[in-house]
């Protein structure tokens, strides 16, 4: 079905969008300039449904619930509910909607803080949702790229609003995260090990999978009973006495290679780990070369 798009001075449209995503897709989104007392309903939806009042007010039912809306209130419909809501007769809302489905919709608003329980929430970032709508309205044709735009600021819009109840809870000091801890330990173990031969610290193994540093460093002790820094430095050795065992590398070069610029320093932290030199190491373990000819 083609993509219908309408557009005037006080109501834009998309629907009928194509559903080529299992996780996430699109189905339809819109603004619209209320005439007072407009209302919708009771009716029941196959999707999930998510409004962003933009300015003025309304009531939205759900749930046996009334609500009273305004200004940077916004409120979800789940799929095959009925609701109701309406505009104010006297300060009739303006409103962006946006439709969407897939096996990740419901994960996305429970990280925006949305659930049955919670069908309203207050978001702030209007002009980042505003643009993202009119990303995706202004992506109308019926081409593969711009297929590609409409699903994108999809992702945009949910990622604005999880962003923006992540940071006003670290704010709040009542930090959270979005994921189980063992994932972000698997995340920094990869980040360690394509980036060891730098002179990384745990600050940036923290930064790189956006947790706090000490975080990282409970997490690390809960999961494999070490710290970040530790894990590190054990990680860097053993890539050092793999070298030291299989090569005739100088040194200097061995320690630059696992992140060291300075070679005292390789040479102290490693003594300090297997009590002997990184030069003794390789005399005691280094493996022999054999001859290929008499």
């Amino acid at each position: 079905m083609k993509p219908k798009f309408t557009n005037s001075a006080r109501y834009k449209c998309l629907e009928y969008l194509k559903k080529n995503s299992y996780d996430l897709y699109l189905i339809y989104c819109g603004i619209e300039e209320c005439d007072p007392g407009h209302f919708y309903g009771p009716v029941s939806r196959n999707e999930y449904l998510l409004h962003y009042i933009i300015e003025g007010k309304g009531i939205f039912q759900a749930n046996g619930k009334t609500y009273h809306l305004g200004k940077n209130d916004s409120f979800l419909i789940y799929p095959s509910e009925v609701t109701y809501y309406e505009a104010d007769k006297e300060d009739p809302w303006t409103y962006i909607w946006i439709g969407f489905d897939g096996i990740k919709a419901e994960s996305c608003l429970n990280n925006a803080t949305f659930s049955k329980d919670n069908r309203v929430n207050k978001f702030e970032c209007e002009e980042s949702l505003w643009n993202y709508v009119n990303g995706i309205l202004n992506a109308s044709k019926l081409t593969y790229a711009s297929e590609l735009k409409r699903e994108g600021y999809l992702f945009m819009f949910l990622s604005a609003l999880i962003e923006e109840k992540s940071r006003k809870n670290k704010s709040n000091k009542n930090e959270t995260y979005d994921y189980p801890f063992h994932i972000y330990v698997e995340h920094a173990l990869e980040f360690i090990a394509h980036n060891y031969e730098k002179n990384i610290k745990v600050s940036d193994i923290a930064n790189y999978i956006g947790i706090n540093r000490s975080y990282l460093t409970s997490i690390f002790k809960r999961h494999l009973k070490v710290s970040p820094k530790e894990y590190l430095v054990k990680y860097r050795l053993d890539k050092a006495c793999t070298l030291l065992k299989t090569t005739n590398r100088l040194i200097s070069d061995i320690a630059a290679d696992v992140g060291y610029d300075d070679p005292l320093t390789f040479s102290k932290v490693f003594k300090s780990y297997f009590e002997v030199s990184p030069k003794l190491y390789r005399t005691q373990y280094q493996e022999p070369e054999y001859a290929t000819e008499k």
